[in-house]
């Protein structure tokens, strides 16, 4: 044992040191992560009325239930006002929406969601101000919005003939957008395997998500709460093309 050790001496010791360094850097980032939450949550509270947080009737589970339904229905019925397609996400039941003055248009259920329970305990006063209307500040997807196929008619029956159909397939759709109200969603489409199952691959794109956050800025210095949602690919990419630009988001839970 004491020749193995001497021999990989410099091996182990280089082990510990870079296993320690890690641990530190973990516990410092999660610190750090921790400062910018506190933060961001009393940036939030000094915006909201002492009323609204204090609201009695909000601490009532049954009464909470019935201001969070009121709430939901009052958004609607503004977003009714326009002429834009908007999105509305209901945690509560699990559905992403593409709605239009007031109708909706088509639904997806959620899949998937992490984290599980997305601001289930708020003050009335935050809750308010996370299911304001939100517009979309910026957005990045793995699929264009607006997919455009060149055509051109054959000529006669022979060349018809040759014509050979395209048979790439979309990647799968990972939609991340940021919100005016400080929130971020990421919407990532779930396929089928080779033997036509769903395969959804909840742990590996939440480790890439996670890495590439990571790679970005290794110290959070600004907290941005940020929904993970899985859908079925094909209701994922009607949602994502149907919204436009800069559209207007809208959350219950």
């Amino acid at each position: 044992m004491k020749e193995i050790f001497k021999k990989y001496k410099f091996g182990f010791i280089a082990f510990i040191t870079i296993l320690v360094i890690l641990i530190a850097f973990t516990v410092f980032r999660y610190i750090k992560s921790m400062e910018a939450v506190n933060t961001a949550a009393n940036e939030k509270l000094l915006s909201i009325s002492e009323d609204e947080i204090n609201d009695a009737g909000w601490n009532i589970p049954e009464i909470q239930e019935k201001k969070k339904e009121v709430h939901w229905l009052e958004r609607h019925l503004t977003l009714a006002k326009t002429d834009s397609l908007n999105l509305g996400i209901n945690l509560t039941d699990s559905i992403v929406q593409v709605q239009l003055k007031g109708t909706v248009l088509f639904q997806a259920k959620i899949q998937k969601q992490n984290p599980a329970h997305f601001f289930d305990e708020l003050n009335y006063g935050t809750y308010l101000d996370f299911t304001k209307i939100a517009k979309i500040t910026t957005e990045q997807a793995s699929v264009p919005k607006r997919p455009l196929k060149k055509i051109q008619a054959p000529k006669n029956e022979e060349e018809a003939a040759k014509i050979k159909h395209d048979t790439i397939t979309d990647p799968l759709l990972v939609w991340k957008f940021k919100l005016d109200n400080q929130i971020e969603v990421v919407i990532t489409g779930i396929g089928l395997n080779k033997d036509s199952v769903v395969d959804l691959r909840y742990k590996e794109n939440l480790l890439k998500y996670n890495a590439e956050k990571i790679k970005q800025k290794l110290i959070s210095e600004n907290y941005i709460p940020t929904l993970y949602i899985w859908l079925n690919d094909k209701d994922a990419k009607a949602i994502y093309r149907a919204i436009p630009e800069r559209g207007k988001v809208v959350f219950r839970n």
